[in-house]
């Protein structure tokens, strides 16, 4: 895993290179699961008009109601069962992959496919999360070069802010005492999700991710003696509220970490607010002696009969 965190930047910038001039439709379902659905939620929150939805309940509950000729399905391995299900539920598609001989990508109602370049990936999302962000982005016009040099020119700093955090962590989860929370506003709220996602997989230990607004409604009764990690980035339209809310938690005896980003604006702030959590869920990883990301069952990445379903 570790080897493949350090291979972020390098294959960032291909993606860049890549899909430089990419234009995505809006205004049209953008589909996926785990951490592709993510991506799409960050979109969303960035203002473009998309509609993020879970593969999975897409297919079973909504398909029916055909309210759309054209979707985005997002699949880093381009198996995903779920969303390989939903390719029959529209007249055409564009498919984001990081694999362009992957079944997604070459369905007969395929219109077109877009690599997102991040080369192998056997651990957790983890580049393929990062490319496909910079996809998204790109796809509807913001241009992250900026973003990626300040990615390249602070990556041992967010490896120290992981490192550090999870140090503190170990011993709670150790113990399997911790209640562990990670919150985010805006755009982050998808990084909350996947931060949540990838530290579940690697440590075996659960971690949930939310809005930071939806915690303040009821959640915020179980803090008591819990860990929340609050990524709070510095130009944030919820700062002042984010800093009187952890305030609340800390009084209550939380123990709260935050994740700042000093330099970017908050639109961008997803880019770096996310790369702590994947050092941390190395070191905790590491620090537990797990072998593997999926050790109960295997990854959803086989075609099921539901595929046979009639075509929109």
């Amino acid at each position: 895993m570790e080897a493949e965190l350090y291979d972020i930047p390098i294959q960032a910038r291909l993606c860049y290179e890549k899909n430089k001039g990419l234009i995505l439709p809006d205004k049209v379902p953008y589909i996926g699961m785990g951490s592709s659905y993510f991506a799409a939620v960050t979109l969303r929150y960035l203002g473009v008009k998309v509609f993020p939805e879970l593969a999975g309940e897409y297919f079973h509950f909504i398909r029916t109601i055909k309210q759309f000729d054209n979707a985005v399905l997002i699949s880093q391995s381009g198996r995903t069962t779920d969303v390989l299900n939903c390719a029959s539920c529209f007249r055409e598609y564009t498919a984001i992959v990081n694999d362009s001989q992957s079944p997604l990508a070459n369905q007969s109602n395929l219109k077109l496919v877009v690599p997102i370049y991040a080369g192998n990936e056997r651990f957790s999302s983890t580049k393929t999360f990062i490319n496909t962000l910079i996809t998204l982005y790109l796809g509807h016009g913001f241009d992250v070069k900026d973003v990626l040099d300040s990615v390249e020119r602070r990556f041992s700093e967010f490896e120290l802010v992981g490192n550090s955090i999870g140090s503190a962590l170990y011993k709670s989860i150790r113990n399997k005492k911790a209640k562990c929370v990670i919150l985010g506003s805006g755009p982050n709220v998808g990084i909350a999700c996947q931060a949540a996602l990838i530290l579940s997989e690697s440590t075996k230990y659960p971690f949930v991710g939310m809005s930071l607004t939806q915690y303040e409604h009821g959640y915020k009764e179980t803090a008591e003696n819990a860990v929340i990690i609050v990524i709070n980035p510095s130009k944030g339209l919820l700062f002042e509220r984010t800093n009187k809310l952890t305030d609340v938690l800390r009084n209550v005896n939380a123990e709260v970490f935050e994740i700042n980003e000093p330099e970017l604006d908050e639109i961008y702030s997803p880019f770096t607010s996310i790369l702590p959590f994947y050092f941390m869920a190395g070191f905790l990883s590491a620090k537990l002696g797990i072998a593997g990301p999926f050790l109960i069952g295997n990854k959803i990445t086989e075609r099921t009969d539901e595929m046979n379903a009639p075509n929109f």
